[in-house]
């Protein structure tokens, strides 16, 4: 018997995922949270084979959490159910250790077996994506969260001064601004005195 822990923030989702697994006779859920937080404080408490996790939670991503995860038990499972299809994100999920994707959008078939193969320790990607996180590459994908969150502020406030008719060099001041509040957390610690 292949026993589960479920994260996902949706009742319905959590109910109708048990009752596909449950039904297959060689899966049980054994337990499920709603969020993180809560996931992280009950898993160690269970017996499990794998965490199957929902990508969008509360308080936390399926990145962040899947990190957590594996610092507690770096031996842990975990298969990664979301609607996230066309983003770095699957590839960013298998490079963190999660040994599988699929999506909310699969056949329920298709669970069952990313439930089996995961728990027997394989990697697993539904059809849908594998073509896309083996082929598909984006400059993108090599930022870190940081430079990421930077080049967002800084094509958000290109976009503002543009709608707005906004003049070069308030769009240079803007861009400084942002850099150095994206920065700030690095300059604080780099620029402390040792006591």
């Amino acid at each position: 018997m292949i026993r589960v822990f479920m994260i996902d923030d949706h009742p319905l989702m959590r109910t109708g995922m048990r009752w596909v697994l449950e039904e297959a006779g060689d899966i049980e859920v054994v337990g499920e949270a709603a969020n993180g937080r809560d996931a992280l404080a009950l898993i160690p408490t269970f017996a499990i084979d794998l965490v199957v996790c929902d990508f969008d939670l509360p308080d936390t991503d399926g990145l962040d959490l899947t990190r957590r995860l594996l610092r507690q038990d770096p031996e842990r499972k975990v298969l990664i159910v979301s609607m996230l299809e066309r983003s770095p994100i699957p590839r960013r999920l298998l490079a963190a250790g999660a040994l599988g994707y699929v999506s909310k959008t699969s056949d329920p078939l298709v669970v069952l077996r990313a439930v089996r193969e995961v728990a027997s320790g394989r990697r697993f990607l539904d059809n849908a994506l594998a073509c896309q996180v083996l082929f598909d590459s984006s400059p993108f994908d090599q930022l870190s969260p940081r430079e990421a969150l930077v080049l967002f502020v800084v094509l958000a406030l290109c976009a503002f001064a543009l709608v707005l008719f906004m003049n070069r060099l308030t769009i240079l001041l803007s861009f400084v601004g942002a850099t150095l509040a994206a920065s700030y957390p690095f300059m604080k610690r780099w620029t402390q005195l040792p006591q």
